[in-house]
């Protein structure tokens, strides 16, 4: 049993804080990661249907890139490539670049695909 209680939280207290704010800057960082990763996601989706929806009327030609069709409706301008290979199918590539929100990683492009196909 204690007889007195000698000493200070101080210490605990810049402890629990170092750990709380680790967290939050791990949280944060890895938020801004996912929404980029959504984003580029989002916005292949939204080129592939795009251009598909463009072309359900007329004959696609195979290999050429469809990417000035939607790069000024892109919210976020990145690279940009969409493509049919069969005729029929759209693939879209969006690449975007992710900045880290603290500074602390150097900045990274990501990219994510989607592909949409023409019913006719």
């Amino acid at each position: 049993m204690m007889k007195r209680d000698d000493g200070s939280t101080i210490p605990l207290i810049i402890g629990l804080a170092t750990v709380l704010l680790s967290v939050i800057f791990t949280a944060s960082e890895l938020q801004s990661l996912f929404v980029a990763k959504q984003r580029a996601l989002s916005d292949a989706r939204f080129a592939a249907l795009y251009v598909a929806k463009a072309a359900s009327g007329n004959d696609p030609v195979i290999g050429l890139d469809y990417s000035q069709t939607v790069r000024g409706l892109l919210l976020s301008p990145g690279e940009v490539e969409v493509r049919t290979l069969d005729g029929k199918t759209f693939e879209a590539i969006v690449c975007v670049l992710w900045v880290s929100p603290l500074g602390v990683h150097q900045p990274l492009q990501i990219c994510d695909r989607a592909r949409s196909r023409v019913i006719s």
